[in-house]
């Protein structure tokens, strides 16, 4: 069994040093607060395995000093911190599990007070519980519990995931490829200043599904060696095509301005839209749009 340090002020050293993973664990929480955080898929096995290894490092630290002061309050704040990470972050279980479990440890191996130890156990497990179960029903009312997206670009379509959507538009693969690139291969996506990208979506959902023309803002990504933040909660619906498949794809989209768009759908119609950029909503992670 690991004990603790004896040494007053090597203990106090590795106690503040222990602050680091504090703070990176709150940073990941802010960012994808306000952005999503994807995690490369060349950088997955890379990013878990330095993520759990720095997360046993620093627990074995937190161990060690147990007793200090520093780490007894680490203990004390670190369960709600990693609770906000959890929910910004349903289903990224290789950004959740290290940290959830540090938290849990260190919550009960330091020398906190026994009776503060069960009343703040008792509030983190009715946050964590009724917490979860709060966003899960947010999400389930207002974003449907079966509505899926999926881009209709050619590296979205080939992924394996998405073979079922790739039947429905594999005949106007050609079609989808014009409308987001010029035959140069210029993307037509990006408006003339830079700042918007239209896209088109495939939407499934309860109903019939639709198929969707969106416009989000471009340039604000921020790339990391084994993540990405990509800005989320800003986004314009500019029309839908009505069904799902190969008669929705319009035969051409292109920006006429900065604020623009004009689009001809397979009828022949040609119509125009001005797009006005919503706010960010900082509440897309509970599905409200």
């Amino acid at each position: 069994m690991i004990g603790t340090i004896d040494n007053i002020w090597l203990k106090r050293i590795l106690s503040l040093i222990n602050l680091i993973y504090v703070f990176v664990i709150g940073i990941f929480a802010y960012a994808s607060f306000l952005y999503e955080l994807e995690i490369k898929s060349e950088a997955v096995v890379g990013f878990g395995i330095v993520y759990a290894l720095a997360s046993a490092v620093f627990l074995a630290l937190m161990i060690l000093t147990r007793d200090n002061i520093v780490t007894r309050v680490i203990g004390i704040i670190l369960p709600p911190l990693v609770f906000l990470l959890i929910i910004f972050n349903l289903g990224n279980w290789i950004l959740i599990i290290p940290s959830f479990i540090v938290a849990i440890v260190v919550f009960f191996i330091s020398y906190n007070n026994v009776t503060l130890k069960v009343i703040l156990g008792t509030i983190y497990l009715l946050i964590y519980v009724l917490g979860l179960i709060l966003v899960f029903v947010l999400n389930f009312l207002f974003g449907g519990s079966n509505t899926v997206e999926t881009r209709l670009d050619l590296e979205t379509l080939s992924e394996p995931s998405n073979a079922a959507v790739y039947e429905i538009y594999k005949d106007v693969i050609d079609d989808i490829n014009s409308v987001n690139f010029t035959a140069e291969g210029v993307d037509k996506r990006i408006s003339p200043d830079g700042t918007k990208m239209f896209y088109l979506a495939d939407i499934q959902d309860n109903s019939m599904g639709n198929l969707a023309l969106y416009v989000i803002p471009y340039g604000n990504e921020k790339d990391f060696r084994f993540f990405t933040l990509k800005e989320k909660g800003i986004r314009k619906t500019v029309y839908r095509f009505g069904s799902r498949g190969a008669d929705a794809v319009p035969l051409e989209i292109a920006w006429e301005n900065n604020n623009t768009i004009k689009f001809q759908r397979r009828d022949g119609k040609v119509e125009e839209s001005t797009v006005i950029m919503p706010e960010k909503n900082y509440f897309e992670f509970l599905g409200i749009n």
